[in-house]
């Protein structure tokens, strides 16, 4: 029973080290691919149209994030910059590529993040404050 025991605990620890490499690795990947305003290169919903900002937040809710999101769009609207606010992401994907499944892995790690979510130009970022998406409206034009 203990060599039982000794071998389940290896390959316990196998496969904590090997998670915690794999981890590591994404981690630099994702860190590598952030801009200066700190956005991420993704894939946009189908249909987005360029130079609009996508902010992602449930509609009609009282929470902290969503009202983040309403004084972000009084904001881009007041700078003139053309923003739509969503709850939605619709893509579809056939047999994507390894270029693609990075980018949707990128768009998972944003997307994971605080409310809001900003999406420019295939640029994306977590609870973006209103310098940094009229920044990188800038920058991605």
């Amino acid at each position: 029973m203990t060599l039982l025991r000794m071998l389940c605990l290896a390959a316990l620890l196998a496969f904590g080290l090997h998670w915690w490499q794999q981890q590591r690795t994404e981690d630099r990947t994702i860190r590598g691919a952030t801009d200066t305003n700190g956005f991420l290169p993704v894939p946009m919903p189908d249909g987005a149209q360029h130079d609009t900002v996508l902010l992602f937040a449930p509609l009609n809710c009282p929470r902290e994030g969503t009202q983040r999101a309403v004084a972000l769009v009084e904001k881009l609207t007041a700078a003139g910059i053309a923003n739509v606010r969503t709850s939605h992401y619709g893509a579809q994907v056939y047999e994507p590529s390894d270029e693609q499944r990075a980018a949707f892995k990128r768009l998972d790690v944003v997307m994971r993040g605080e409310i809001p979510i900003a999406l420019i130009n295939g640029m994306g970022k977590a609870n973006p404050t209103a310098d940094e998406i009229i920044s990188e409206f800038n920058n991605t034009q």
